[in-house]
């Protein structure tokens, strides 16, 4: 994230309100699905961590790169990857979101399937030349960018274990500190900013004039979101309370997020950059933790 507050809601608002419809359609069509290379139940706490571990490897493979590509000249080519890469996950994303509601309205027939195959590979293309084309504009990138978050955390949120999804955000918060601070992200910056020849082939921030907010932002507070919300219909003590039980915990999480972001923004005054997980992240476990507790001594 970088400097000022005006609006500062407004991307994790908007990208909130797309990535809890899509989860509640997760949730009604009753999909049992685990994107984890090891399974939880199975091995508890610890494959929980090496799940957790196995996703924040690839973040930071994936930072390293964009890193090493912009210190020798490889934009271009990097670019061209990521269009790619986004494309592929956005046509698998679209289509994954519209195939839960062909499951829940019992949808047999096979020209719909067609008709969201299509429409999702247009769409999905769309959304990655909007991301990352070089002539795109600025609002078509920001709007390809809260979809992407939204897509991004809704998914994680219903597939990821509770486990390995609570420990992914917290490893990936202390990893953003360190990126920030120390890490490829405060280098590339810093290459950027002194290097005329060098620039951001990859732009993964909400932008205004005035501040920035990353994708990996947007995506990680709409996955802990969902997946409280995901929670709150499964978890035994809080089924007893109704909908309540399901809403309440997912209300305070969300608090917390957007408190946590509005503190974040408020030490951005004093400092250009600063990591957008950490605190966020933090307020919206704390807040969700305090929930639940309230609702057990009940």
């Amino acid at each position: 994230m970088t400097v000022k507050t005006e609006h500062m809601f407004r991307p994790i608002l908007i990208t909130l309100a797309i990535a809890i419809p899509l989860a509640v359609v997760g949730i009604i069509s009753g999909i049992a699905i685990e994107g984890v290379p090891f399974s939880e139940e199975e091995g508890g706490l610890f494959f929980a961590l090496l799940n957790a571990l196995f996703y924040t490897i690839f973040a930071i493979i994936g930072i390293t790169v964009v890193y090493y590509a912009i210190k020798y000249g490889k934009e271009k080519i990097l670019r061209v990857f990521f269009i790619i890469c986004f494309g592929f996950m956005g046509i698998f994303l679209i289509f994954f979101f519209f195939y839960l509601a062909l499951i829940i309205f019992e949808v047999t027939q096979i020209i719909y399937y067609i008709l969201i195959i299509v429409f999702s590979l247009l769409l999905g293309l769309y959304l990655a030349y909007s991301l990352l084309a070089e002539k795109s504009s600025e609002s078509a990138k920001n709007t390809a960018l809260l979809l992407y978050g939204s897509l991004i955390g809704a998914f994680l949120g219903l597939v990821l274990p509770t486990w390995t999804a609570f420990l992914l955000v917290g490893i990936l918060s202390i990893y953003d500190i360190i990126a920030v601070f120390k890490g490829p992200i405060k280098k590339i910056i810093e290459m950027t900013e002194t290097n005329e020849d060098s620039n951001l082939p990859v732009d993964m921030t909400y932008s205004t004039h005035n501040w920035e907010i990353g994708l990996g932002d947007l995506a990680f507070y709409s996955m802990l979101s969902t997946h409280t919300l995901l929670l709150g219909f499964q978890l035994d003590f809080l089924i007893e309370f109704g909908l309540i039980g399901a809403i309440i915990p997912f209300l305070c999480t969300t608090i917390g997020i957007l408190i946590g972001a509005f503190l974040t923004f408020r030490l951005l005054r004093k400092r250009p950059l600063l990591p957008g997980l950490p605190i966020s992240i933090g307020l919206g476990i704390l807040f969700y933790a305090m929930s639940l507790l309230i609702f057990w001594l009940l």
